[in-house]
């Protein structure tokens, strides 16, 4: 397992807080404020285009108002896009579900059907503005 120097630490630390600040935010506004705030960020999308839920897009619109269309490190890549040095991402919330080993037919158990309950994660997102095509890419056009 990968060891931590205590410089990341400190870093992983800063962003959880930071979210967790942004969380509380979102939860201290009220449904308008929440569907007004959505709203504003309603022309978001990831860079598979799909669309953002209101709590993401509410998140997105705290951290940049202007974020148009976002998706992950490698997103960008696989898109013939690369992040800038120097950017910072922006945090949302991503789902992650369990897969049920139990391949006899039988019914899930209880554990099992938990691993299946979708679970959120927090992730870092990029929007356009902060990617420029790669060399490659370039190159090629």
């Amino acid at each position: 397992m990968k060891t931590f120097t205590a410089e990341q630490i400190a870093a992983r630390e800063a962003r959880r807080t930071k979210f967790r600040g942004l969380a509380q935010q979102m939860a201290g506004l009220t449904d308008d404020g929440r569907k007004a705030m959505a709203e504003q960020m309603a022309g978001a999308v990831t860079v598979e285009g799909r669309s953002l839920s209101m709590g993401n897009a509410c998140l997105l619109a705290c951290q940049c108002p202007n974020a148009t269309l976002v998706g992950g490190f490698r997103q960008w890549k696989a898109h013939g896009r690369s992040v800038r040095k120097g950017e910072h991402g922006l945090m949302i919330w991503a789902p992650v579900t369990g897969k049920s080993e139990n391949g006899n037919g039988a019914a899930p158990g209880p554990a099992e059907l938990d691993a299946e309950r979708p679970h959120f994660i927090m992730v870092t997102v990029f929007d356009v503005s902060q990617t420029e095509e790669t060399r490659q890419k370039k190159q090629e056009l």
